[in-house]
């Protein structure tokens, strides 16, 4: 919890202090917050051009986890990402958990959208590759919705080895391979499951998508190129849901 800071005096003060509001990604405002105080946590939010974004009270507080935000709440200080160890430790009381694995994704919107999709469609965490791939900047957090504040994310330096280790764990790596593959309809999402998705404009690389189980594609109406990646990994996550719950 130490990047959350809840409250309409504390998140004041910390837009206040220029230390602190450096570090600040993103201010959360409750749907139906009094109007005095939305008017001046968004007035000081506008002077320090920090971001503030009006969610639901449910979501926030999803995000305190008890504290008292009374519908004020900041995203505030350095993500901070697991090991694949501790990833693998943090699901392990999850029946079949589903996990995203992403090959060096790099726009930090694509990155939020993928762990708010992550966590809305009932995905167990994320990894990242270490290197060539956006992180968890306040741009990411904010395409989050703060998602990224309940979803456990690791980084990992060698990406074939790292699936190698979650078939070792019991994973099947599925990879999201454009054209190719089989398709979506025909996979099977059964038990614990890792989908693999490639970069922006190259996809999956060889190396990946040889460490993969299975290949799978998501067909298209149109002779259009392909979906965004956040897109195909919310398409991949609802089709693993949907298989689950059927």
């Amino acid at each position: 919890m130490k990047r959350i800071i809840a409250g309409p005096n504390a998140v004041t003060e910390a837009l206040a202090s220029p230390e602190a509001v450096s570090s600040i990604s993103v201010v959360y405002l409750a749907q139906g917050l009094a109007g005095a105080t939305f008017k001046r946590i968004d007035k000081l939010c506008n002077k320090a051009n920090v971001r503030s974004d009006v969610v639901s009270r449910e979501s926030m507080d999803a995000l305190s986890e008890g504290l008292n935000h009374q519908g004020v709440m900041a995203i505030t200080g350095s993500y901070t990402y697991l090991d694949l160890e501790g990833l693998l430790n943090s699901i392990s009381d999850i029946v079949d958990p589903v996990i995203v694995v992403l090959d060096q994704i790099q726009d930090p919107g694509n990155l939020g959208a993928i762990v708010r999709s992550t966590h809305a469609l009932g995905g167990a965490g994320l990894i990242l590759t270490r290197d060539r791939s956006a992180a968890m900047t306040p741009a990411a957090v904010r395409a989050s919705a703060g998602a990224c504040e309940l979803t456990g994310i690791a980084r990992v330096t060698n990406l074939a080895r790292c699936l190698e280790q979650l078939r070792d764990h019991g994973f099947r790596v599925l990879g999201a391979a454009g054209k190719t593959g089989t398709d979506i309809d025909h996979i099977d999402w059964s038990g614990p499951v890792a989908i693999v998705l490639g970069n922006e404009g190259r996809g999956l690389r060889r190396l990946t998508a040889e460490r993969c189980d299975e290949l799978f594609n998501i067909p298209l109406h149109s002779n259009f190129d392909s979906l965004n990646v956040s897109c195909a990994a919310a398409i991949s996550l609802f089709a693993a849901l949907r298989s689950r719950s059927s």
